[in-house]
């Protein structure tokens, strides 16, 4: 069984994330592979194509319930991904939380915009992670890249997504949450404006991140014209409850504050878990 070593935990704290070299086998790849196709296949409520009709277009799905029965269950049932985030953070229970789907096709599909995933998720603590799961090969300039130590630093703003033009536009308009970086633009002037950390990857390999991260990137071009990602994300025992601003009324699919009615508590600092909504998976219950 794959754990994560010294060195990855002292990554993860340190840089916010880093790749796990064969952590998936043959056949839990292609069970993987299979809760991503029956994803696309049977889009949820929060499915949507970003910057549709622009060399931007791609496909997000996320937080589709239907996902979770028809497949996600058995993978985190077979795959021990509850122990892996259990020992990376130290936490005695760990909590699924939801899977995001991404695919970007035709080799010119620029970056994705630079964001923090915590600024659409009413939370805030250390016990949280992506497994970021690539079908495809991956050289570092097609893979995902974070702004390094960024999970430790400030929240931005999110992006609303809605003008490739300006990826900084926010999400919360009237919220005095910082506007996020125009990190591209800032790396055309100065490539050493931003310290990146990004990784290579077969399939197999499995990228393990802070959602807390400002993270983005990942294009396809004509050496890798296509990118198809499972993510799924868990929690443990340090993940709190903590407001965003009101998002009532928003376009952008899963955002409104109804999408969080369901948690127990809206306290802030109150434990993030619920039971009747994030199954437990470990210990394994």
């Amino acid at each position: 069984m794959i754990m994560p070593t010294e060195e990855q935990k002292q990554a993860y704290a340190r840089d916010g994330g880093f790749v796990a070299k064969g952590f998936l086998n043959p056949a839990q790849l292609k069970q993987a592979r299979e809760c991503f196709d029956w994803g696309l296949a049977n889009p949820g409520r929060n499915a949507a194509i970003v910057f549709p009709g622009t060399e931007h277009e791609h496909v997000i799905h996320n937080s589709n319930r239907g996902a979770y029965e028809k497949g996600i269950k058995a993978l985190i049932q077979e795959v021990p991904f509850g122990e892996y985030a259990a020992a990376l953070w130290g936490s005695e229970h760990v909590w699924y939380f939801s899977e995001e789907l991404f695919m970007k096709k035709g080799g010119k599909v620029g970056n994705s915009p630079w964001h923090q995933d915590t600024s659409v998720m009413p939370t805030r603590g250390p016990h949280w992670a992506n497994f970021w799961i690539s079908f495809d090969a991956l050289p570092k300039q097609n893979s995902i890249s974070l702004v390094r130590g960024s999970h430790r630093g400030k929240l931005y703003n999110g992006t609303a997504y809605t003008d490739p033009e300006d990826p900084t536009k926010p999400l919360h308009p009237d919220s005095d949450l910082p506007r996020l970086p125009d990190i591209d633009a800032d790396l055309a002037r100065d490539p050493t404006s931003w310290d990146l950390v990004s990784w290579e990857v077969e399939p197999g390999d499995v990228i393990v991140f802070d959602p807390a991260s400002l993270h983005g990137g990942a294009p396809v071009d004509a050496a890798t014209p296509d990118r198809h990602t499972l993510v799924l994300r868990f929690f443990g025992d340090d993940a709190v409850y903590s407001p965003l601003p009101d998002t009532t009324g928003h376009d952008a699919p899963g955002v409104g504050a109804a999408k969080w009615a369901y948690l127990d508590s809206q306290v802030d600092g109150a434990p993030f878990r619920s039971q009747r909504r994030h199954p437990q998976v470990y210990p394994q219950v």
